[in-house]
């Protein structure tokens, strides 16, 4: 869940300081200074949601890794409070390559584990993050098998040469695809056609209330036919309470992400420390 902060951004910035939601100039320059600054002193961290299997949610499907980061007196910032600020600067990518050296760590750490990452528009179009990778993958070929990379819809047009590139690299080296924030953006059904996403993941506007709102409903079911005709695994976003977790169900969606099965956590369930993020809701 990317979107420049994602769906996070969008329910929580009615409860941001005026300065952060305005943006001005000296506050997005003092982000990224802290940016800096934190990526300087390894203090982007990635906090962990599992995705559950719907016909049993006991059984997670796979975890999505969301970047968050500490500031110098321990308080994790969500991504909101920052993602905004690096938009069009090569800091979007930087902490994205952060997190790729975590995630690769969680999974050496956790040999049964999967994980999804989500990718800004910066990394798609570069070569960083991918030879990374690349080298990660060659002394352990596993880690890309279990490795899910999320690229959200509405990052711009899954036609453009360099994204298209970048999946068919990484599907090349067995990572999965994952086509983030669907049912947002603008993908048209070549492009749809053309990718080939292992999994589809249904945009949380659409999940929040879906029990509620027909409208949602009908779409949610058209796009679970859709991502099953292609034979996508569909996943849908922001399920909080039981009700929208039985409609969901009951729509054919194949796996559920929300606050009903778990928040996200500094540490994955096993380890150590399993303490919760409080960072706001579900998304990267």
């Amino acid at each position: 869940m990317y979107r420049n902060g994602s769906a996070e951004q969008t329910n929580a910035a009615a409860h941001l300081p005026a300065p952060m939601r305005i943006a001005p100039a000296q506050t997005v320059a003092a982000t990224r200074a802290m940016v800096i600054r934190a990526l300087g002193e390894d203090r982007v961290t990635a906090v962990f949601q599992p995705v559950v299997d719907t016909r049993d949610t006991r059984r997670i499907a796979f975890h999505e890794a969301l970047v968050r980061i500490r500031t110098a007196s321990g308080a994790l910032l969500a991504p909101n409070q920052f993602l905004p600020a690096l938009s069009d600067t090569p800091l979007a990518a930087a902490v994205d390559r952060a997190m790729l050296r975590q995630v690769l760590a969680a999974l050496r750490r956790h040999p049964d584990l999967r994980l999804a990452v989500n990718v800004c528009p910066a990394t798609c179009d570069g070569g960083g993050w991918l030879r990374e990778l690349d080298a990660a993958a060659r002394h352990a070929p596993d880690l890309a098998y279990r490795l899910i990379v999320e690229v959200a819809e509405d990052t711009g047009p899954l036609e453009d040469p360099g994204r298209h590139d970048f999946l068919s690299r990484l599907r090349h080296m067995g990572v999965s695809t994952a086509l983030d924030d669907f049912g947002a953006g603008r993908t048209g059904f070549a492009q749809f056609r053309q990718q080939r996403f292992d999994i589809v993941k249904i945009d949380g506007s659409y999940g929040d209330g879906l029990a509620r709102d027909r409208d949602a409903q009908a779409l949610v079911r058209a796009l679970v036919a859709l991502a099953s005709h292609f034979e996508m695994l569909s996943v849908i976003e922001f399920i909080d309470n039981a009700e929208d977790a039985r409609c969901a169900k009951a729509l054919g969606v194949d796996a559920m992400q929300g606050f009903l099965f778990g928040r996200p956590v500094v540490r994955l369930p096993g380890s150590d420390d399993d303490s919760d993020d409080h960072g706001g809701r579900a998304a990267c």
